[in-house]
């Protein structure tokens, strides 16, 4: 039960249910306008609800998550190397790539100086 009304799972519902009403609404608008004449809105009526469904998904996905892997998960990333965890962000260096990551995370971080051609 702790699952479902817990901090975190109360803000995935609020976040649930803004993201699937925000989607109902955003249908039901492409459809009038659909419906009105523009042939560009039959793409988006069936796009949203489909957007919905994906967030449907993660929430379920994210409800159902094993709180003890999703710690360990969390203390594994807090473990890296900082400057693997800014490539990562950044160029999307995968986590093995260590060596990698160090020498791309200052020219990713733009500490390097930049080259300009000269104008002449």
């Amino acid at each position: 039960m702790h699952r479902w009304f817990s901090r975190r799972a109360l803000l995935l519902h609020l976040e649930f249910f803004l993201i699937v009403a925000g989607c109902a609404v955003a249908t039901w608008w492409q459809a009038r306008r659909a419906l009105g004449g523009n042939g560009l809105s039959w793409f988006y009526t069936f796009e949203w609800p489909i957007l919905a469904g994906i967030a449907i998904a993660a929430w379920w996905h994210l409800i159902h998550e094993n709180p003890d892997e999703r710690e360990a998960r969390k203390q594994k990333r807090a473990e890296r190397d900082p400057a693997e965890r800014a490539a990562e962000w950044i160029r999307g260096a995968p986590p093995s790539a260590a060596s990698l990551a160090r020498s791309a995370a200052p020219q990713a971080l733009g500490t390097t100086p930049l080259r300009t051609a000269s104008v002449g």
